[in-house]
């Protein structure tokens, strides 16, 4: 799997397979961890494109490319661990239970049901080989990571009303363009929207919380 990374100019531009992020000089690659996360995928994808060249392998690649992976982890088991850093759910979930992520995040999001489900689905022999997936669920219009607090509003109000869910923060969206269409039409795949993966993730952390009381 290589995870969605474009360039921080032109977020307005519609980005789609086609779109090749360039090296990023080093400057840009050691600025923070984030912009070192970003370089590793470029050259990861570019290296993937370069063997193919070169070794002509007697194999077929397929890169899966999800943009922000949101749902229920089933390898995390405490309400710690399910609002902690460990997964790309820190940031939906940044809005409900912190102050907000300290920097605007791109608005593009994927059910993680969704990118599992590629995953398998792309090792259908029918499937051509050698091309690339981009999985995102927003469309072109993307969306909003404060849109969270009022799914959560809307679908958990008893645990609003608890304090389960605090509702305190606020998270910035970066606007950025994603067309993961391609996927949809090749897979037959209908995404899960930002609700559904809100709620999945949402749930899982009130269930262990639940789970402390007993």
């Amino acid at each position: 799997m290589v995870r969605l990374s474009f360039p921080r100019a032109n977020r307005l531009t519609s980005h789609s397979e086609t779109t090749v992020a360039p090296v990023p000089d080093d400057e840009f690659a050691t600025q923070d961890i984030y912009a070192a996360y970003h370089t590793s995928k470029v050259l990861a994808y570019r290296a993937t494109q370069e063997f193919l060249q070169t070794a002509k392998p007697h194999f077929t690649i397929i890169n899966i490319m999800p943009s922000f992976a949101v749902g229920k982890h089933e390898l995390l088991t405490t309400p710690e661990d399910i609002i902690g850093p460990k997964t790309s759910n820190v940031v939906p979930l940044a809005p409900i239970f912190a102050e907000g992520m300290p920097f605007p995040c791109p608005g593009t999001t994927v059910h993680i049901d969704d990118v599992a489900n590629v995953h398998i689905a792309a090792l259908d022999p029918k499937i051509e080989g050698n091309q690339d997936f981009i999985l995102d669920a927003g469309g072109l219009e993307g969306i909003k990571w404060d849109d969270a607090k009022e799914i959560v509003k809307r679908r958990f109000p008893e645990a609003v009303e608890k304090g389960l869910l605090p509702l305190q923060g606020s998270s910035a969206t970066r606007d950025s363009k994603v067309d993961g269409s391609k996927a949809e039409r090749v897979f037959g795949l209908k995404y899960k929207d930002f609700e559904e993966q809100i709620v999945s993730i949402v749930g899982q952390y009130l269930e262990a919380v639940e789970r402390t009381k007993q």
